[in-house]
């Protein structure tokens, strides 16, 4: 017999906020920055997609929207850029609610998006 999957719920995406690292804006030593990533599973309804971007990145409905969509059409789309812990909690808070999320850091996004004629 094969495991049943429950599907994820808008109970899954609880607010992070309360358990959020805290980063202190005006520090000298900064971490590395980390980009979330969200990545267009064909699963999850859009609506709830959506959803969860509004609860655990604290999106507005229509920057949450214009994130799925991207999602949905180029298979992947820049949530948002925090320093590790901080994208890290938020990439796990999105895995929680059921949708695939990763992290990277942001140095590895600007190389792989410059153009490779272009001098450095």
């Amino acid at each position: 017999a094969m495991p049943r999957v429950r599907a994820p719920t808008m109970a899954d995406a609880m607010p992070l906020r309360a358990r959020a690292p805290t980063m202190d804006a005006t520090s000298s030593a900064r971490g590395e920055l980390c980009s979330v990533l969200l990545m267009d599973d064909g699963f999850n309804m859009r609506e709830y997609v959506a959803r969860v971007l509004m609860m655990v990145c604290e999106l507005s409905e229509s920057e949450a929207d214009r994130l799925m969509m991207q999602a949905h059409w180029e298979y992947s789309s820049v949530v948002g850029t925090w320093e590790r812990p901080v994208a890290q909690h938020i990439c796990d808070g999105l895995k929680q609610a059921g949708l695939h999320a990763a992290i990277q850091p942001e140095s590895a996004i600007q190389t792989d998006s410059q153009d490779p004629d272009e001098p450095s």
